[in-house]
């Protein structure tokens, strides 16, 4: 396993684990459950490095239904924090790429179905981009920064822009320039740092809400 993997693993664990404590500690529902789906990537994750290291590369299946996980999850992550009109979009789009990947993608297959990447990078994209319009039209008080799904859309904006391009030539790469391709995953792993670092971050200010929450019940 290489180093950069390695830190991956850990700062995604770290963060995982944050996120169980503060659900813990305060509410699941506060942080809208962001906690279960850090457990199930994280599980996921783990798992697939056993069965790479054990020269197992029959698990792609599980990852073609961890996309299908994923836009279900952020669709439920949106949706409550969207105003009516933007959370109808979302339904509408959710329900839209679940109806072309049941008809047009063999999302049970043994390999790992690239289109699916893209399909979420978009999504993505799509849904981070609403969050920002929404912020713009309905200004609050406090800075931007300081709301946690700030956080959270910009690591999947960054994930979902780099992942286009990975994924888009990653087989004619692996057949062409196995060199190149062995760059694009250690890049990689450079952006899922990035991306779970911000997820940090995003829980740190998700902490902040809670504690003001917790200490105005107390104090009434």
């Amino acid at each position: 396993m290489e180093p950069l993997q390695l830190i991956y693993i850990f700062c995604l664990f770290i963060t995982t684990l944050k996120a169980i404590f503060l659900g813990i500690k305060y509410s699941f529902y506060t942080q809208k459950f962001l906690s279960l789906y850090l457990i199930v990537t994280l599980t996921l994750e783990v798992y697939g490095l056993i069965k790479t290291f054990l020269k197992e590369f029959d698990y792609a299946i599980l990852f073609n239904l961890y996309s299908l996980f994923c836009i279900l999850f952020f669709t439920f992550y949106f949706s409550k924090v969207f105003i009516k009109p933007l959370k109808r979009i979302l339904i509408s789009l959710m329900s839209f790429l679940f109806l072309y990947i049941l008809l047009r993608v063999d999302f049970l297959n043994s390999q790992f179905q690239t289109e699916l990447g893209i399909i979420i990078a978009l999504f993505y994209i799509f849904i981070t981009i609403l969050w920002f319009y929404q912020k713009i039209k309905l200004p609050v008080e406090n800075k931007i920064i300081s709301d946690p799904i700030f956080w959270i859309a910009t690591a999947l904006m960054l994930w979902s822009t780099y992942i286009i391009f990975r994924f888009s030539p990653m087989y004619l790469f692996e057949k062409e320039d196995s060199f190149f391709l062995e760059i694009l995953k250690r890049i990689s792993s450079v952006v899922n740092i990035i991306m779970y670092f911000l997820f940090f971050i995003a829980l740190q200010k998700s902490e902040t809400v809670s504690k003001k929450l917790y200490n105005e019940r107390t104090s009434s």
